[in-house]
């Protein structure tokens, strides 16, 4: 085996990038210095200028400090994984981060890679697969970033991607080049310049995580892995542990009770708990473990503090996030008894095989990646291994599980048009107990598509309601807020005009379909798996793309689709049968002021907007009132999130 190495760099960064070099690494500079600020430009040609005698190639970029062992480790892990992508160094606010977080815990040197972008600051690839990423990519410029792009490739080639743990880099606080001081201070989530680990060897590896808890942008949530395909949902932690029985509310009057993660740090709190909870098997080293749970809480905010705030706060996050992570682990037996079966239940979430430390001997056999894109056949690592030293002891704590209260869930039929709606109502429904079964079950959930998805039909659309309400079945009906007349202010008891317009006769067709079902009728839908036109998806993409473009809507009152499916349950339990509930959040947003949201929570692009008129402006006070419910996704998170799913799982370009 041979590796080599480059550092790639702007010419006005020479001199920074051959210090970092020495006489050990190439130096690749920008091939068009004058042009637009690009990454991508110049790690193509980095990845393209491979000596060929070379069996492996590590990329660097110029701001990066390594560990006193980088070399000596990258070598033996390539030796050891030599089919792999292997990331040396990852954000501290990462799903990846996230899962170095949960390799330190677990004792794991690797860790397999989350559901997101490839971190390619300090990325070692084996020269076929790098030969296979230039060929794909060169006519992918002015597309997503070069990490985005970068885990495209590795997920359609089949070549898998492992993380080092602890990180083997570490980035230094140099201004971007590309515009990505916006993100906040860059930090990995583990770094030691001298490893603390010497003598344990690059074979320990945590493979295929099925759920990541993350602390970002202020709000706890896990990326959960869907068995049997490579899509990963995005959840919050307080709905994850709900579908396991715990509820979050319960666990912050615990920990406020205790004088532990209350007040504003609760999110952090939960994270490092659900951490605790996921976990499966011994500790690792003490101070590897230490030293990522320092980070998470200063790498979940660093979107709005800086350092010196983050400095501040830095003990103090670190405390709640011990805290958090023991109350989790002392917790974690009662969680992990699954929940009492009857006909009516499904698997809880936490049901998922856990992931075993193993070593990667399946790897051995190099993944061949082509210009077809064919994927990989080769297999996970499977081999446990124990490990050669206890963990330290830490003493439990008693903040912990309450055991959840059986009860009967009634079958539910989910039906409607295939839409992201439908799909997230479906899955919530399932990490909640409920049993999804056919045309069958006494109570449907229908999703009309008619108000928010311009392909709906009018008249599928009415046929599909009229077939799952056959019968007098009753259920929850979920419609549109567009039936409403052009008013100002609307509620539940304004009148409906059928006549008034095409949508609003064929919403209220469908509404009458469904006489005995509890209706909700929705504002604008969004989130993860929306469809990619609309002016809120046209914001988010050009602003992921940094592509300024003017972008023309009306004023919306949108509702995020976690938030429909949290209505949805509430309408299950104390919903009315006959009675009609809005459900939007309460502020109607203007496309300039949706423009400034999106810049804030995706990337910062500046986009001429111009208005259309709007509906009406829709009271939701029922459903509070009646239903317990109220919008609580923020538009940070929901526009977030949504840009995530944009970049890793759709395959928008």
């Amino acid at each position: 085996m041979r590796l080599t190495g480059a550092v790639m760099a702007h010419p006005r960064r020479r001199e920074a990038a051959a210090r970092l070099a020495g006489d050990v690494l190439d130096v690749v500079t920008d091939p068009d210095p004058a042009g637009r600020p690009s990454a991508f430009r110049t790690s193509l040609l980095a990845w393209s200028s491979i000596p060929e005698y070379a069996t492996h190639h590590v990329l660097l970029h110029d701001d990066m400090a390594l560990s006193g062992r980088f070399f000596e480790r990258a070598e033996r892990a390539a030796r050891a994984m030599p089919g792999a992508a292997l990331a040396l160094f990852a954000f501290w606010n990462s799903r990846n981060g996230a899962a170095v977080r949960m390799g330190a815990l677990a004792g794991a040197r690797w860790v397999r890679g989350a559901g997101e972008y490839t971190p390619v600051a300090a990325l070692l690839l084996p020269r076929q697969v790098a030969t296979g990423y230039v060929e794909w990519a060169r006519d992918r410029d002015e597309t997503w970033p070069d990490d985005v792009l970068m885990g495209r490739y590795l997920r359609q080639a089949g070549v898998p991607v492992y993380v080092a743990v602890p990180s083997l880099a570490e980035h230094e606080d140099l201004a971007s080049l590309v515009e990505n001081d916006f993100q906040g201070l860059r930090r990995s989530p583990c770094f030691f310049a001298d490893d603390p680990l010497a003598g344990v060897g690059e074979e320990r590896v945590l493979d295929r995580l099925p759920v990541i808890p993350f602390f970002k942008r202020g709000v706890a949530q896990c990326a959960v892995r869907v068995p049997g395909s490579g899509r990963w949902r995005d959840l919050r932690c307080d709905d994850y542990l709900a579908g396991l029985g715990i509820d979050a509310g319960s666990l912050r009057a615990q920990a406020r009770a205790a004088g532990t993660g209350a007040g504003p740090h609760f999110p952090l709190w939960l994270t490092a708990y659900t951490m605790g909870v996921v976990h499966r098997g011994p500790r690792g080293d003490a101070r590897v473990l230490d030293e990522a749970l320092a980070t998470m809480g200063p790498g979940g905010l660093c979107h709005e503090l800086g350092a010196r705030a983050l400095a501040r706060l830095w003990p103090e996050l670190h405390d709640v996030a011990r805290a958090g992570l023991e109350a989790g682990l002392a917790s974690a037996p009662a969680a992990r008894k699954p929940r009492p079966r009857t006909a009516s239940t499904l698997t809880p979430p936490s049901a998922t095989t856990p992931p075993a430390l193993s070593t990667p001997s399946a790897l051995s056999t190099p993944p061949v990646p082509s210009t077809s894109l064919a994927p990989s056949t080769s297999q996970a690592p499977s081999t446990p291994w124990a490990p050669s030293t206890p963990p330290a002891e830490t003493p439990p704590v008693t903040i912990g599980f309450t055991s959840p209260v059986a009860f009967e869930r009634p079958d539910v039929a989910v039906s409607g048009t295939a839409t992201f709606v439908r799909q997230y109502v479906a899955d919530a429904l399932a990490d909640r107990g409920f049993h999804l079964s056919g045309g069958d079950a006494g109570v449907v959930v229908h999703v009309c598509a008619l108000g928010w998805d311009a392909d709906a039909d009018p008249e599928e659309e009415v046929r599909l309601a009229r077939t799952a309400f056959a019968g007098g079945r009753g259920g929850v009906l979920l419609s549109s807020c567009r039936i409403y007349p052009a008013r100002k202010w609307v509620d539940e008891e304004t009148p409906v005009d059928p006549a008034a317009t095409p949508l609003a006769r064929a919403l209220s067709a469908v509404e009458s379909a469904a006489p005995g079902s509890v209706v909700l009728r929705l504002g604008e839908p969004y989130g993860p798996g929306m469809p990619q036109r609309g002016a809120v998806a046209e914001l988010v993409l050009r602003s992921s793309l940094n592509r300024p473009a003017p972008v023309d809507g009306s004023p919306v009152q949108l509702v995020h689709v976690r938030d429909v499916a949290q209505a949805v349950l509430a309408a299950l339990e104390k919903g009315v049968a006959g009675r009609v509930y809005n459900v939007a959040g309460r502020r109607r947003w203007r496309m300039r002021e949706l423009a400034e949201a999106v810049s804030k929570a995706v990337r910062p692009v500046h986009m001429e907007t111009s208005e259309s008129p709007g509906g009406p402006l829709v009271n939701v006070e029922r459903a509070g009132v009646e239903l317990g419910w109220r919008a609580e996704v923020t538009l940070d998170y929901g526009l977030h999130t949504f840009a995530q799913w944009l970049a890793y799982e759709s395959d928008r370009t």
